[in-house]
């Protein structure tokens, strides 16, 4: 009798000590995944990066027009999305 009850208290006490640490436990996983992905991110290949591929070159494109070229551009797309209408 006295034996199934010490089994008891030893489990509840176990089980305490478990939703205890659970926090901790979790919060240190958390910490650890999150410390990898900045190091997979400043240390990656730039491929990952979303839309790598195509902002340089067209940024670019535009930092060296002039602003008769900037706004023929703009009068062209506006005409070319409305006129898809």
């Amino acid at each position: 009798m006295t034996k199934q009850i010490l089994r008891v208290v030893a489990a509840g006490m176990l089980a305490g000590l478990a939703l205890f640490l659970m926090p901790f436990i979790l919060l240190r996983i958390l910490a650890i995944f999150l410390i990898a992905r900045v190091i997979f991110r400043l240390v990656g290949p730039r491929h990952w990066r979303r839309g790598y591929h195509f902002y340089p070159a067209f940024a670019r494109r535009w930092q060296y027009m002039n602003d008769d070229e900037k706004k023929s551009f703009r009068d062209k797309m506006e005409n070319d999305f409305f006129s898809k209408m």
